[in-house]
C-alpha cells in the first residue's frame, strides 16, 4: 500500500509501503536515493554474494540503480516501510541550505568496506530519528498533511539533518558522499553501467576520466582493481537470478553483462566450485521475481 506514489519526474516523495505476505527476492530499479527506515518487519538486501538483514527500527540508504530485497512480515503480519525518495541535486540543496541559513557544516570521518563496496547502507536508528518516523507514519496514516510539497520539504530538510547531525555512520557517509558531485557521479555512473557489456575503457570514458586516473579513483573509493569488482557483483547478481528466476543460464549470463556465455560459465565454475546449471539444481529456483522500477 502506498500513501504517497513517487514520480521520478519529482525531485522527492515520501512513500509509505505495507505489504501482508512474503513475496520472496524481487529486483528494484531507482533513478533517485531512497533513504528508508523499517516500521514492521524486516528488509533483505542482497549484493556481492552477502545478504544483509535490515531490522525493525533500523535505516538504510540506497543508491539509485539496481537493487535485489526481499522484504517479510513481522510477528503482527505486516511489513512497512517508509521511504524518502531524493535527487542527488536536492540533497546538495538540502545540505547548502542548512550551511547558508544555520551555519552548518557536516564531515564524516567513518571509512569501512561497505561504504563503498556496496550499494546500500543500513545502521541502527537513534532516537531523534526513531521518534522522527514514527511521527511521518501517524502524519500518513490520520492527515493529508504531507501531501503538502512545502511540508514535505521541510520534513526532507528535518530528515536529512538528524542524519549528518547523528553519529559516524555508513548510512551518513553514503549519503555525504552522494551530495558530493564529483565523487557521486563517478559512482553513480559505475552502478548505472555494472551490467551492461562495457569495457573498463568505456567506463573511463563515461566517467570523463583517462583510463589511468579511472583506475586509481576505482580503487581509491572499492579498494580493488575495477575489473575483479566489476566480476564479482556480476557473479553474485547471476547466482541470485538462477535461484530466483526460471530465466536459461543463456539468459542470465547476458543480463548480468557477459556476452560470451561459455567464459561467463568458467568464471561462476571459479568463484563458486560449480557451473550455473548444478548450482541450479543445487538450490532450486521460484518464479521470477517481480521487477519494479521506483523512485
Amino acid at each position: 500500500m502506498n500513501n504517497l506514489t513517487p514520480s521520478v519526474n519529482n525531485p522527492f516523495d515520501i512513500v509509505r509501503i505495507t505489504e501482508h505476505e512474503n513475496l520472496g527476492v524481487h529486483a528494484t530499479t531507482i533513478s533517485r536515493m531512497a533513504i528508508g527506515y523499517i516500521l514492521s518487519g524486516k528488509k533483505y538486501i542482497y549484493n556481492n554474494d552477502q545478504c544483509r538483514e535490515i531490522g525493525e527500527g533500523s535505516l538504510f540508504v540506497l543508491d539509485p540503480g539496481f537493487h535485489y530485497e526481499e522484504n517479510t512480515v513481522a510477528a503482527n503480519g505486516r511489513f512497512e516501510q517508509i521511504i524518502f525518495y531524493i535527487s542527488a541535486t536536492t540533497l546538495q540543496q538540502i545540505i547548502f541550505s542548512l550551511n547558508i541559513n544555520y551555519g552548518l557544516t557536516f564531515s564524516s570521518r567513518h571509512s569501512c568496506n561497505s561504504c563503498f563496496a556496496n550499494n546500500f547502507a543500513a545502521s541502527n536508528s537513534d532516537t531523534p530519528i526513531r521518534n522522527f518516523f514514527v511521527g511521518i507514519e501517524l502524519a500518513l496514516r490520520n492527515s493529508g498533511l504531507l501531501h503538502n510539497d512545502i511540508v514535505q520539504r521541510i520534513k526532507l530538510n528535518e530528515l536529512i539533518y538528524l542524519i549528518l547531525s547523528g553519529e559516524d555512520n555508513c548510512t551518513k557517509r553514503k549519503i555525504l558522499r552522494s551530495a558530493d558531485t564529483s565523487s557521486g557521479q563517478f559512482v553513480n555512473t559505475i552502478y548505472e553501467n555494472l551490467f551492461n557489456d562495457v569495457s573498463i575503457e568505456q567506463l573511463a570514458t563515461l566517467t570523463n576520466r583517462s583510463l589511468t586516473s579511472f583506475k586509481k579513483e576505482f580503487k581509491r573509493m572499492f579498494k580493488t582493481s575495477p575489473h575483479h569488482w566489476i566480476i564479482g557483483q556480476r557473479l553474485a547478481r547471476a547466482k541470485i537470478m538462477l535461484s530466483s528466476t526460471s530465466r536459461t543460464v543463456s539468459e542470465i549470463g547476458v543480463e548480468c553483462g557477459f556476452a560470451n556465455i561459455s567464459h561467463f560459465i568458467k568464471l561462476f565454475k571459479q568463484r563458486y566450485g560449480c557451473t550455473p546449471a548444478s548450482y541450479r539444481r543445487t538450490v532450486g529456483h521460484q518464479e521470477s521475481p517481480h521487477h519494479s522500477a521506483v523512485g
